[in-house]
């Protein structure tokens, strides 16, 4: 009776699930600033210029990636502008629309897991001085917590889709 009691206490251990990567680079470098200043200078972005997060950040959550200028506008500012003409094309596709899936952009980090425990995707990453993945994971509840952490368990980032304050885009 006393062990049934202990396994039914305890919290089941988070459950590994797969990824999807889309599209990824080994070479890609995030570009200078005086590079980064074609961007900075439109009209559209000189108020978050050099201050946007998705500038200042590795990792970028899109909760629903069923938006074209959402991916647009956080590729600018972010520097991915910059890689290869074609690269995100075959990332956007009907399958991936609406709420089903949870799309996320590491960036000079490879994603090596990704584990769900309750709502909480936690994603393993290692640090690495180039690239950057497009990574597609299947949401499997309705409102997500998604952390960065590196593969001896530190946290980078968090991105909670319940919390405004919490939440990036």
């Amino acid at each position: 009776m006393l062990v049934c009691t202990l396994l039914v206490a305890m919290p089941l251990m988070a459950e590994r699930i797969p990824f999807e990567v889309c599209t990824e680079s080994t070479t890609w470098t995030r570009p200078t600033p005086e590079v980064q200043a074609k961007i900075w200078n439109d009209g559209r972005y000189k108020d978050e210029a050099g201050t946007a997060y998705a500038w200042t950040h590795n990792f970028i959550v899109i909760g629903e990636p069923e938006s074209a200028s959402i991916p647009y506008h956080l590729m600018n500012e972010s520097g991915l502008w910059t890689a290869a003409p074609g690269t995100f094309s075959k990332c956007y596709s009907p399958r991936r629309e609406g709420r089903e899936w949870i799309e996320v952009w590491s960036l000079l980090h490879r994603v090596k897991e990704v584990r769900l425990d309750n709502n909480t995707y936690t994603i393993t990453v290692e640090p690495r001085g180039k690239g950057f993945q497009f990574v597609y994971i299947r949401r499997l509840n309705p409102s997500a917590v998604v952390r960065f952490v590196t593969p001896d368990g530190k946290e980078l980032e968090k991105w909670d889709e319940s919390d405004p304050a919490g939440r990036r885009h």
